[in-house]
């Protein structure tokens, strides 16, 4: 099932929900959150959206709106709210 939506900030947005049953989904949320090596969790960050938005220009367009809603600037914590805010929409916290 595909779920639509749009953030707070305006982002809208549409994946496919199975993506929540996806062990590697939690696996790269965990790691992206290793404090102990910024490196360690970048990468994993950049996996994570890579995962839930396909491709490299997919993910280069969620981070051009980010920056669009945000300034001009796709800083890593508004990203990581507006990926927040579109993961549980996917798992149905937002319904």
């Amino acid at each position: 099932m595909i779920v639509k939506g749009t953030t707070k900030s305006g982002i809208k947005f549409q994946l496919d929900s199975n993506i929540k049953n996806d062990a590697r989904l939690v696996f790269l949320m965990v790691k992206s959150q290793n404090t102990d090596d910024p490196m360690v969790s970048g990468k994993a960050l950049m996996d994570l959206l890579s995962l839930m938005f396909g491709s490299d220009d997919n993910v280069m367009t969620f981070m051009n709106e980010v920056a669009d809603k945000h300034k001009g600037i796709c800083s890593p914590k508004d990203m990581i709210t507006e990926l927040r805010e579109i993961i549980d929409a996917i798992e149905g916290k937002n319904s």
